[in-house]
Order: C-alpha cells, then sequence, then structure tokens
C-alpha cells in the first residue's frame, strides 16, 4: 500500500482538513513546516502500511514491549 502522496491525498489539504476538525489554528508562518512534517511521516509511515499481514491475524489485547 505504498502512494505518493500526491497520488491519493493533498498532504496540505489534509493538514488543514486535521486542524480545522481539532479546532486548531496554525498560524502561516510555521504552517510549511508542519505541512512539511506531515509529508515526512507519510514517507516514514509507508514500509509500515505496506508490510503485509495475514488475515489471521489479530490485535495484541496489550502492548508489552
Amino acid at each position: 500500500m505504498s502512494a505518493e502522496p500526491s497520488d491519493s491525498i493533498d498532504l496540505t489539504d489534509y493538514v488543514d482538513a486535521i486542524a480545522k476538525a481539532l479546532d486548531l489554528t496554525i498560524p502561516d508562518e510555521i504552517r510549511p513546516g508542519v505541512v512539511a512534517n506531515v509529508e515526512h511521516l507519510w514517507d516514514i509511515a509507508q514500509p509500515v502500511l505496506a508490510f503485509p499481514l495475514p488475515d489471521t491475524v489479530e490485535s495484541a489485547a496489550t502492548f508489552e514491549p
């Protein structure tokens, strides 16, 4: 499930939508940095999202490191 942000979602619009949903004001001077960080997190998440899991896998009830 690897995808470039531009293929499936505009991350700038995503940041704006989430900020609105959370009633969060992002000042104009830091907005580009927020969008850049979300883009970076998108890239980091791709290997995790692409990792195949069989349908028989169940989530753990409790996380224990």
